[in-house]
């Protein structure tokens, strides 16, 4: 590979690209964080996370889309990288304000990385593949790195987090948000009985809590930064019909057969889940759940 140009003055070296995996330590097909679930089915594309998305249209209270950047004081200057940027939520919320001087996009799957092409051409975003346990950045090189709801995906989660503050220069600030072991509980709750009767056993569709949450995210962070603090969000969600329901269990759908491993007819789980949450809106006139998140600001 021919070595990159330098980059304009006072933007990060970005290294050439060497995407590392950490071989022998996570399964390639593990639903949480194998490389081939990841960038193959999960996250090809931003299809399946806007689905998840969009179940947040049927909060009770509309959240602010920059709820969990609005703790750094933009103002043009700042260089950001936003490692596991997926479809570029964060971004869109910082670019084409000119918030920040200059953006930098990194995520594993170059088909993320193609949603965020009318962000790129708009000026101000580079993208880049790479994987979060090995930055192609230099040292102290931004001024704010993010890593929204992506640690979890990564197999050695202390890896990323030097990798986070490596990156960032000193006094900058590293934003890592995630969600709560109880994050949308009522429609977990629906999805394990729904798959446990297809399997006519106890079944838990997708592993336990995951390994980075709002409850366990500081004691992992504390290991590199001095000053870790939490902001929440919980929202109330009043959803009207099966079909959001139906809509956010289905873009999970590789995940949860990927961590079964044994055959199961998807659709009829889908299917008892729609009449359950059908049977719920009867009732009491709308299929209620809740959101816990949060944001950890790390300096």
């Amino acid at each position: 590979m021919a070595p990159l140009a330098p980059p304009a003055r006072g933007l990060p070296y970005v290294f050439p690209l060497c995407l590392v995996w950490f071989a022998g330590r996570v399964s390639d097909d593990d639903p949480t964080t194998g490389r081939r679930m990841l960038t193959g089915s999960a996250y090809a594309d931003d299809r399946h996370i806007r689905s998840r998305m969009a179940i947040y249209a049927y909060a009770e209270t509309a959240a602010d889309p920059r709820w969990r950047t609005s703790v750094i004081p933009w103002d043009g200057t700042q260089i950001v990288a936003d490692v596991g940027c997926g479809n570029g939520f964060d971004l869109r919320q910082i670019v084409p304000q000119g918030r920040c001087r200059h953006a930098i996009g990194l995520d594993l799957s170059a088909g993320m990385l193609r949603s965020l092409e009318d962000l790129r051409q708009s000026g101000g975003l580079s993208l880049v593949q790479a994987d979060a346990q090995r930055l192609p950045l230099s040292d102290e090189s931004v001024d704010v790195a993010m890593a929204m709801h992506m640690l979890y995906h990564v197999p050695d989660i202390p890896a990323a987090i030097r990798e986070l503050r490596r990156i960032t220069k000193r006094g900058g600030t590293v934003l890592a948000s995630t969600n709560s072991s109880v994050h949308l509980a009522e429609i977990h709750d629906l999805l394990d009985a729904a798959v446990s009767s297809q399997l006519d056993r106890p079944v838990q569709a997708l592993p336990g809590p995951n390994s980075f949450t709002t409850q366990s995210g500081a004691a992992i962070l504390s290991q590199e930064f001095s000053s870790v603090t939490l902001r929440t969000l919980d929202l109330s969600l009043s959803i009207p019909t099966a079909q959001p329901v139906i809509t956010y269990v289905a873009s999970i759908r590789e995940p949860i057969l990927a961590w079964i491993g044994e055959p199961l007819a998807f659709d009829a789980v889908l299917n008892d889940i729609a009449v359950k949450v059908e049977q719920v809106i009867q009732a009491q006139g709308s299929f209620r759940t809740f959101t816990h998140m949060g944001v950890f600001i790390c300096r």
